[in-house]
């Protein structure tokens, strides 16, 4: 449960972060880019806690 909770933490501080960045440059490729990574942090997260989920299970 705690990993859930720092994954959570982290995974936002970090969507935060780079999404402040993407604003405050403003040019379509990098938000582009930014959009893509933001995807895949958010599905590594959905995998973690799937994975975590399934081990707490058996």
């Amino acid at each position: 449960m705690d990993s859930i909770i720092s994954g959570v933490i982290g995974t936002a501080i970090f969507l935060l972060f780079v999404g402040g960045l993407a604003h405050s440059i403003g040019t379509l490729p990098f938000t582009i880019i930014v959009v893509i990574i933001c995807a895949a942090a958010i599905y590594g997260l959905y995998e973690d806690i799937r994975e975590d989920q399934a081990s707490n299970q058996d």
